[in-house]
């Protein structure tokens, strides 16, 4: 299968995505946005998988793209939002890989959806409307990479100012701790936030998607396939794997989320999931301060497309 990444490589020769932190504007309402293009014939066919955890917003603009439904493979086209993944979710694409998308900060939910975060769970939507056709606009040159960054910042901005929706400070806590101390107990962050635990995960539920104890077993979970991946961020990951009890525990949890055990997944290319673990790992980097060279990027990238 040949393939020609523009957007990245890691060190391990594994495609990336290009990828940037938001306008401090928009920082507490989007984690990251990124563009993904990888070019590869228009009948090379891709079976993959995505296991984000949060909810995000990705505009295919080539290739002929799939998802599969209750062991069907279903047809999607133009912008979509996607809820946050507790397992694996298939994705197969015919021809080249190109699309572009931000993850939504939790806290944030309401800002970009109109119902509860855990009904679009382990789902995806369209996105039509004024809304879906500002996204197409953002991207129809997907190729002219600033520009397409500056257009979604633009239309992330109008969106926001139109819904004027609120921000709770206890989830965006409760994020920031899921993602760098997931090893906490639910009944400790909730003590920590001044909630009982029962109104926590009603909370978490209503802008995570899935309940307090799944977000940071997963958490855990990503942690551990970045540094499989070779995605370690220096100091913030060092833990990852003194948080399971040994290989079976380690097994168990990419049988959970995966349905595979760690040998295979090292050993197996995942053309769509590592992008978007690399993009989680990108941010983490931000939230850290940490300017140095992003450690598992290749000392030369591909030409970035014009």
């Amino acid at each position: 299968m040949g393939l020609t990444p523009r957007t990245g490589t890691s060190r391990d020769g594994h495609p990336l995505s290009l990828s940037r932190a938001p306008s401090g504007d928009l920082a507490r309402f989007v984690a990251r946005f990124f563009i993904l293009i990888i070019e590869r014939p228009d009948d090379a066919v891709l079976e993959d998988f995505l296991l984000h955890e949060t909810a995000y917003v990705r505009v295919p603009t080539e290739g002929r793209w799939e998802t599969q439904v209750a062991g069907k493979w279903i047809a999607y086209e133009g912008p979509m939002i996607f809820g946050a993944q507790r397992k694996r979710f298939p994705v197969r694409c015919t021809g080249p890989i190109v699309a572009a998308g931000f993850a939504l900060r939790p806290a944030a939910w309401l800002a970009f959806a109109d119902r509860p975060a855990y009904l679009l769970a382990d789902r995806l939507e369209t996105i039509d409307g004024a809304w879906g056709e500002a996204l197409r606009w953002a991207c129809e040159d997907i190729r002219q990479t600033e520009r397409t960054f500056d257009r979604l910042e633009q239309v992330v901005r109008e969106r926001i100012a139109a819904r004027n929706a609120r921000i709770d400070p206890a989830l965006e806590r409760f994020e920031a701790i899921s993602r760098l101390d997931p090893g906490r107990t639910v009944a400790d962050i909730a003590r920590e936030l001044g909630m009982i635990p029962r109104r926590l995960d009603r909370h978490v539920r209503a802008h995570f998607g899935h309940p307090p104890k799944t977000v940071l077993r997963r958490s855990r979970f990503l942690d551990m396939a970045a540094v499989l991946r070779g995605l370690a961020v220096p100091d913030a990951d060092d833990l990852a794997e003194e948080r399971f009890y040994d290989a079976s525990h380690l097994n168990r949890e990419f049988r959970l989320f995966l349905d595979m055990p760690p040998n295979r997944f090292r050993k197996t290319p995942t053309l769509l999931f590592t992008p978007g673990l690399e993009v989680r790992q990108q941010r983490k980097l931000t939230d850290m301060a940490m300017e140095q060279a992003v450690p598992w990027v290749a000392p030369k990238l591909p030409r970035a497309a014009e």
